[in-house]
């Protein structure tokens, strides 16, 4: 009788996936959670710092740095918050309510302060400057509110277009002075006694909105947002010939759209945003 040792061949093992000893199991599963902690912060510290580095950069090229955190915010959100995983995100959310909250708080902080921490030339602006100022800025808004919104109800339909009652309301609501208030800190040392001059005018104006307007504005928005649900006012969808008239410009308005954003997804969303598969979450081993 002839014996086969095929019975007791071992079947090979993985070292890698068995270790051999409980000390190097440990060591692995440290180790493990040493990267994922390093990628979780990674991620956080980038998307907190990301808007900050680009105001420095544009600052120090004299370019808007506003405008800068505005570019960048939105490239973030387009191609960087799909690469961060799910802890990540929730921690920055936070992170990102409560630096907005704080920095809207400071804002109106130093607005208070403003009042008598500078010395304020109330005798070389008299009271007609004063009114004059207040003219002037409201009738500047209303024309930007009323200019914008008819451009851009030249691309909506009838159920989605900016109504007169919402116009006003946005006119109303946006007359603060929080940035006007910082650029005027900044014209005290390019303008001297003219920056001290716009400094005033300008607590004076935001001190006038803050304490009068914003006490009228819940029944202003009770008075001219009637019949408005979410925005939006309830019309009955209206047939048109996509082809003629303004309806023609607004299909041109979608199509274009449509182009950039198959444009995106073609070319730079493979690019910069990495396959769902290919994403480490902390918690989670690929």
């Amino acid at each position: 009788m002839k014996y086969d040792d095929s019975e007791d061949t071992v079947a090979p093992h993985n070292d890698a996936a068995f270790p051999k000893t409980k000390a190097e199991g440990d060591l692995n599963k440290r180790q493990k959670h040493f990267d994922e902690q390093q990628t979780f912060n990674s991620e956080i510290s980038m998307m907190i710092l990301c808007p900050w580095v680009s105001y420095l950069v544009a600052d120090g090229l004299q370019l808007s740095g506003i405008v800068a955190i505005l570019t960048n915010g939105l490239f973030l959100n387009m191609y960087a918050t799909p690469n961060i995983s799910k802890g990540s995100g929730k921690v920055l959310k936070i992170a990102y309510e409560t630096i907005a909250y704080s920095a809207e708080t400071l804002v109106f902080i130093f607005l208070g302060i403003g009042v008598f921490a500078f010395d304020h030339p109330l005798e070389r602006i008299g009271f007609g400057s004063i009114v004059l100022t207040i003219l002037n800025l409201n009738i500047a808004r209303a024309i930007n509110v009323w200019v914008v919104t008819a451009l851009v109800n030249r691309t909506r339909s009838d159920a989605t277009k900016i109504t007169g009652d919402q116009k006003f309301v946005m006119w109303v609501a946006g007359l603060r002075g929080a940035m006007a208030y910082a650029l005027s800190m900044e014209s005290i040392a390019d303008y001297g006694p003219a920056g001290n001059i716009m400094l005033s005018l300008t607590l004076i104006y935001a001190l006038i909105t803050i304490l009068i307007v914003g006490s009228m504005l819940n029944p202003i928005l009770d008075r001219w947002t009637d019949g408005v649900k979410g925005g939006i006012k309830d019309v009955a969808p209206v047939e048109t010939n996509l082809e003629d008239g303004p309806e023609g410009k607004k299909k041109c308005c979608g199509d274009f759209k449509r182009g950039l954003k198959s444009f995106d997804q073609k070319y730079f969303a493979p690019l910069f945003i990495r396959k769902q598969s290919d994403k480490r979450s902390p918690g989670k081993v690929a």
